[in-house]
């Protein structure tokens, strides 16, 4: 009787189709992962944006008039806890303010969709902004 004697390993065929199972799922996953980081970003500038309205009217509550309030006067005067990136207030129309995005990194779209309350026009240079009627 003949002793068969396997060899312990991996054979080259085996470990080629390995790597391409691997390298076709990173594929994959890679675009996905890019879309969850730009929503992560959005959620956190729409959730500064709800805060700076929150505190703006707060700040309406006490102080009749509106004119001139900035972010930093809402930081200094406590009515937000640290001063958020990329928004800043302008002035609307008649007892309206608005909370403005103003960095470059994500569209309007990508905001609005995490908040349908977010405005912005598409062919338009005017960035996203959220509409405070006081």
């Amino acid at each position: 009787m003949v002793e068969r004697k396997f060899k312990e390993g991996f054979t080259l065929l085996e470990v080629l189709i390995v790597l391409g199972i691997i390298a076709i799922l990173v594929s994959i996953a890679i675009p996905s992962v890019k879309g969850i980081t730009t929503q992560a970003k959005a959620t956190k500038v729409v959730t500064d944006m709800r805060n700076v309205e929150i505190a703006v009217l707060n700040y309406s509550l006490y102080n009749k008039s509106l004119t001139g309030l900035t972010i930093d006067t809402l930081v200094n005067e406590n009515y937000l806890s640290t001063k958020p990136e990329n928004i800043q207030i302008t002035p609307g129309a008649s007892r309206e303010i608005k909370i403005e995005y103003t960095g470059e990194e994500l569209s309007g779209k990508d905001l609005q969709k995490i908040d349908n309350n977010i405005s912005y026009e598409e062919e338009s240079t005017d960035k996203p902004y959220l509409l405070v009627t006081y």
